[in-house]
């Protein structure tokens, strides 16, 4: 398939422009080569330098990535920015960017996909952010402990305020969502899971009674990107590839 072709079907896919008023990142195709054949899709969550190397020694044509280069601002084209930019140059290889259109899928979306690996019912769209819903709430088939969600999502070094009396309705907004917590327990929720803790909402939750698992910014935002190179493995005869590179935030 021809690159051109595969990104206004992603742009449809993820319905990018719904969020081109409320979104800074410049979601879309922010670095492309001519059109052309394109066989290998690399998926990541950071636009970085490393995960630019990897994926052009993985032979990738297009990178698919949750944080991209541009975020709301012009950046001057030096040091390790004008690194990266020569390289995807030099090696022909593509750079999208999908933030809150992949926050929000309901389909393949961060938020989503974790709903999903807790098998929870009841999922519907909350959690408003500029007039839209990015994340998700649902419910638990029978109450567990926040040690044993945090285990299902393989959350390697959380960080866990478990002051609910019971965990039954859990709300989902992956990185930086832990200001949503009052959002969270205004729609009853016993937990909200997210990506990065705030010092400011520790209080707020021990008084509420409710709980928050915050498992870094970086591992609640693989979901996504995995569950999309997934479909486009589905959906396309494309070779995937995810590309992994952990902050450990």
């Amino acid at each position: 398939m021809k690159r051109d072709e595969f990104i206004l079907k992603l742009n449809k896919y993820l319905d990018i422009d719904k969020f081109s008023g409320i979104d800074v990142s410049l979601n879309g195709l922010q670095v492309g080569a001519e059109d052309r054949e394109i066989k290998i899709i690399g998926f990541a969550v950071d636009a970085c330098l490393e995960t630019i190397e990897k994926a052009i020694n993985d032979g990738v044509d297009v990178l698919i990535v949750h944080h991209g280069l541009y975020w709301g601002a012009p950046i001057p084209i030096t040091n390790n920015f004008y690194k990266k930019i020569e390289l995807l140059i030099n090696n022909k290889m593509d750079i999208y960017a999908a933030h809150l259109p992949l926050d929000a899928n309901m389909s393949v979306g961060n938020n989503i996909a974790m709903a999903k690996a807790l098998d929870l019912i009841n999922i519907e769209p909350a959690i408003n952010y500029k007039g839209f819903d990015i994340g998700i709430i649902g419910d638990l088939e029978k109450d567990i402990s926040i040690d044993e969600i945090s285990s299902i999502l393989n959350f390697s070094n959380p960080i866990k305020l478990d002051f609910s009396k019971k965990i039954n309705k859990i709300a989902i907004v992956s990185g930086e969502g832990a200001h949503d917590i009052q959002q969270a327990k205004a729609l009853n929720c016993d937990l909200l899971i997210t990506g990065e803790p705030r010092h400011s909402e520790y209080h707020y939750c021990k008084e509420e009674g409710i709980s928050m698992l915050c498992g870094g910014h970086y591992e609640s935002e693989t979901y996504g990107v995995k569950a999309l190179a997934i479909e486009v493995s589905k959906r396309y005869n494309f070779l995937v590839k995810y590309i992994d590179v952990p902050t450990g935030l």
